[in-house]
């Protein structure tokens, strides 16, 4: 599986030579894939979402068009793995947190890489036929109503759903042991107002975005 997986970064033209040896090389094509993002998958409003938006196959795809399952179906079990284990390596390398490997990179160029649904047609292997879906995809965008909906809107909402996940088990012990409601309340307020004072941006107008 290993000689599979390095085979499909040589084919692509990730290599280096070493010793009258060709070995596949991870470094270019993170490089590659930087590029790909910066050229190719660059959203400036909501009508290119859909097209400059790319899924996890696609990815994989476009950065290894001759690798295992892309031209056609895996032959043998240690190709599907193969395939299964690089198409995880590569949408890694574009996580939309704040430490992955695309997003710190666009930092400079002033991009943020976010994630949305989008509209694709998937192929039915059983009925070879195809049918619409919706799938996960990727892009970088400098739009202001881009970044909000889907940066900064979902991590609000996922702050949100902490809360009250945190509400439900308070009200929990409170029900149970009615005495520590007092104790409870005061450790919950320390924890809000660090929660409060840690989030910076949330009252500063210079945080506004601009568009593009």
């Amino acid at each position: 599986m290993e000689k599979i997986k390095a085979q499909a970064l040589i084919d692509a033209g990730y290599a280096r030579e070493h010793d009258g040896g060709l070995y596949s090389d991870e470094a270019q094509l993170k490089a590659a894939i930087l590029a790909a993002m910066t050229e190719r998958h660059v959203v400036r409003g909501r009508r290119d979402l859909a097209r400059g938006a790319v899924t996890k196959f696609e990815l994989y795809a476009e950065m290894l068009p001759q690798a295992p399952g892309v031209r056609q179906l895996p032959r043998t079990i240690e190709e599907s793995a193969a395939q299964d284990q690089l198409k995880k390596k590569l949408w890694g390398w574009l996580n939309v947190g704040i430490t992955g490997f695309a997003q710190v990179r666009v930092a400079e160029l002033g991009y943020v890489l976010c994630e949305a649904p989008v509209a694709r047609t998937k192929l039915i292997e059983e009925t070879g036929k195809r049918e619409p879906s919706t799938e996960t995809g990727r892009f970088l965008t400098r739009n202001r109503d881009l970044i909000l909906d889907y940066y900064t809107g979902p991590a609000a909402r996922h702050f949100l759903a902490a809360a009250r996940r945190l509400e439900a088990q308070l009200g929990l012990v409170i029900a149970r042991r009615p005495e520590l409601e007092a104790a409870v309340a005061s450790q919950v307020g320390v924890v809000v107002r660090q929660a409060v004072s840690s989030i910076s941006h949330a009252d500063s107008a210079d945080g506004e975005l601009g568009t593009v």
